[in-house]
């Protein structure tokens, strides 16, 4: 959520004003090298949870405007993080310290400075026990890494020596994601959304066809889905049926039209890691906390069970790449979040095929159906519309009883209470 502290008005009298400054974000390449400024777009809808757990760096440069009215003699820190005025000033509150970007004088900035963070320096602040804050240090270690969170926030800063007391304290501030002040100052802000989405379909069944298949569900009343893409293997080997649908480059700008896990953006290797204090695991070594643990394949947590992708006893029931909703399992164009059905083409009649339902949110963060389906088509049978309208091309997916168009599915009140409850993949 948007931070809400206020600035004090006396303060802003003498610091520096939001709009003395010019901020700019940059969207970074595997090796934490600018690629190009962000835009609106990836402002608000690319900070996912895969990007976090690659680490793909956010830049940021920091530029003092012409004109601007500076003490260059004073000092400037820079922090990214939330609610950095609350938690500076505040020993065991309910925000940790946010990391530390710059510490400069201001004359620094009228040069302009350069930096990059990793995302999960938005969402948590650094542990107590941390040696450093350092946004960019080896050792600084964060209270969380990138959990089951969403919210909006910015850069901040201040002028330490403002005041008699050491440090910033919250009248220092001059410069943050504050509601109003923000908004007439133009500080931009960044969304990040580290959460799968909501609510889920039902009732998805597959029938066989000529060729393909045909997929219903039924879809919520609400929630937070921005699309579907059907991913399927050949039941007997696991293998992909190799329809070979386009897949997002790393620095593209979002389009709402394509989910992200961290295994399809770095694999093994992420681009830059950040220490995390560890996370309390809830019934270890037990099947079914969701955390793959010694001696199982999987866990899923609730969604483990006898038609799940894993089952009661945390054992693969499709292979580790469907499991793992690798891009190469992508059988379908992106699907209108008020779809009701999908035909698949392109598959060899004769042999059986798994299938899987993938839904997204804005920032593409994925939630998969917790029931895989299988059909063999069958030559002897009508071709794999199913009563859909509009289907060309291998792979089709349309809407049935959709609107079609972009968009989301409005949240409920009810639902969005439920957001910070939202399960993870």
């Amino acid at each position: 959520m948007l931070a809400t502290f206020s600035f004090a008005p006396t303060a802003r009298a003498e610091l520096p004003a939001p709009a003395d400054f010019s901020v700019s974000y940059y969207v970074t390449d595997e090796s934490g090298e600018f690629v190009r400024p962000m835009v609106e777009r990836d402002l608000k809808q690319s900070i996912n949870r895969a990007r976090c757990e690659c680490g793909q760096r956010i830049g940021i440069q920091i530029q003092a405007k012409d004109g601007a009215d500076l003490d260059t003699s004073a000092r400037i820190q820079a922090f990214i993080g939330t609610q950095c005025p609350t938690a500076e000033s505040t020993v065991a509150g309910q925000f940790l310290r946010c990391g530390v970007l710059a510490d400069l004088l201001a004359a620094n900035f009228l040069q302009g400075v350069t930096s990059a963070f990793h995302p999960a320096f938005l969402a948590f602040g650094v542990d107590p026990s941390s040696p450093t804050r350092d946004v960019l240090g080896a050792e600084t270690m964060l209270g969380g890494a990138c959990g089951d969170v969403t919210g909006e926030t910015s850069l901040w800063m201040c002028d330490p020596s403002a005041n008699s007391t050491a440090n910033c304290q919250p009248e220092e501030f001059f410069y943050g994601s504050d509601g109003a002040l923000s908004q007439l100052s133009g500080v931009p802000t960044i969304v990040y959304d580290f959460l799968p989405p909501l609510l889920d379909v039902s009732n998805l069944s597959v029938e066989p066809g000529d060729g393909g298949v045909t997929l219903h569900w039924d879809v919520p009343s609400s929630g937070d889905i921005a699309g579907f893409r059907v991913l399927c293997e050949e039941a007997a080997t696991g293998a992909s049926p190799g329809l070979d649908f386009p897949t997002p480059e790393l620095g593209d700008l979002p389009d709402n039209n394509h989910y992200f896990t961290a295994g399809n953006l770095c694999g093994d290797a992420p681009f830059s890691t950040v220490k995390a204090a560890p996370e309390d695991v809830s019934d270890p070594g037990t099947c079914g906390n969701g955390v793959v643990e010694a001696g199982e394949a999987c866990d899923d947590g609730d969604d483990n069970g006898p038609e799940g992708l894993c089952d009661e006893d945390c054992e693969l029931r499709v292979s580790p790449s469907l499991h793992a909703l690798d891009w190469d399992h992508v059988c379908s164009d992106h699907i209108t979040f008020s779809s009701k059905g999908a035909a698949i083409h392109g598959l060899e009649n004769g042999k059986a095929y798994n299938f899987v339902l993938v839904s997204y949110d804005l920032h593409g963060n994925p939630r998969v159906h917790d029931r895989v389906v299988t059909a063999t088509p069958d030559g002897s049978l009508p071709g794999p519309d199913g009563g859909l309208e509009g289907l060309e091309g291998e792979g089709c997916a349309c809407a049935a009883d959709g609107s079609g168009g972009t968009g989301v599915l409005a949240l409920s009140l009810a639902a969005l209470l439920g957001l910070a409850r939202r399960r993870r993949r």
